[in-house]
């Protein structure tokens, strides 16, 4: 027995209904894309993992407070040597997937993501365990298939401390578990996010300039002339007074007089406010200077731009 996806299960009177506007639901899914403290039904696990005698028991005390923190929009692995494993249990009525999106750019710390079942085997699924290294800043993805029954899911992470340089720790977001066979309730859509229908498999994103709170139907315009905000904010921000960062300048082709025009141009979106005391206005622009000399090896033949000398010469 399952739902779709914007459904969910009413227990009373066991019918799949739509789930109401301000909410979502993936049917056959959970979603955890809420991080501000550790989900339900998810734990911490440290270890110290040494082969040198007597090393692992001095050290094991110091692993107590070592975990995976929650940090808003997404959960950070530890930073030191202990070995920290994030588990969530999870059973399936059927076959299914678990998908997650992460940033692991220091090759210092081992990342792997593997699965078990109750009998504390792990799973052939995650037999390629070792998770890929991403660019910097950007967010990878990565998914493996679920069979039906138990399944115990570790994201397991071990740093390895180079003198005093710092570990980068491992980012996770957005986990999602295929093969539920059905929720019981919608979940409310994040701060910053809103579906506007009954029946949403998703949120969407609040567009620029706007906010909205947990479970929200619409979001709600900031009041432009004095605050802003950017893409799937909960809140808005007081505009700042402009200053010289807020704008740059631009140097027009050079005209036959072998002047330029300098411009000046607001960087966008602007955020600043010109009216606010010490704010800065954006200067004039038009002010015609002369144009730079050609580089070496080009000239200028009265045109607006240096041509490459002519071979020989």
């Amino acid at each position: 027995f399952s739902c779709a996806s914007g459904e969910y299960l009413e227990m009373k009177n066991q019918v799949c209904s739509k789930c109401a506007e301000g909410t979502y639901s993936l049917g056959s899914g959970i979603k955890f894309d809420e991080w501000d403290e550790l989900p339900a039904g998810f734990s911490n696990v440290a270890t110290f993992m040494d082969t040198a005698v007597g090393s692992a028991e001095n050290k094991a005390d110091s692993c107590n407070n070592s975990s995976w923190t929650p940090r808003g929009n997404y959960i950070e692995s530890n930073r030191d040597d202990c070995t920290v494993s994030l588990i969530y249990a999870v059973h399936l009525k059927k076959s299914g997937s678990v998908f997650f999106e992460y940033q692991y750019i220091d090759n210092n710390i081992f990342f792997e993501f593997f699965i078990q079942n109750d009998q504390c085997k792990e799973m052939e699924s995650t037999a390629d365990k070792w998770v890929k290294l991403t660019d910097n800043g950007e967010w990878g993805s990565h998914s493996v298939t679920l069979k039906s029954g138990s399944n115990i899911l570790y994201w397991r992470t071990t740093g390895i401390l180079m003198g005093s340089k710092v570990v980068k720790p491992v980012l996770v977001k957005n986990i999602t578990i295929e093969g539920v066979a059905y929720t019981s309730e919608c979940f409310a859509c994040k701060p910053g996010t809103f579906s506007d229908k009954p029946g949403s498999s998703g949120c969407q994103v609040c567009p620029r300039n706007t906010y909205s709170e947990k479970g929200a139907k619409e979001c709600t315009k900031c009041k432009e002339e004095m605050y802003y905000s950017d893409e799937g904010s909960s809140v808005c921000i007081e505009r700042p007074p402009c200053t010289n960062k807020d704008f740059f300048q631009i140097h027009t082709p050079c005209d036959k007089e072998g002047k330029t025009q300098i411009m000046y141009k607001w960087i966008e979106p602007k955020i600043c406010r010109e009216d606010l005391p010490n704010a800065l206005t954006l200067p004039p622009s038009g002010e015609r200077k002369d144009c730079p000399p050609c580089n070496p090896g080009f000239y200028n033949n009265a045109s607006s731009s240096c041509t490459p000398c002519p071979p020989g010469t």
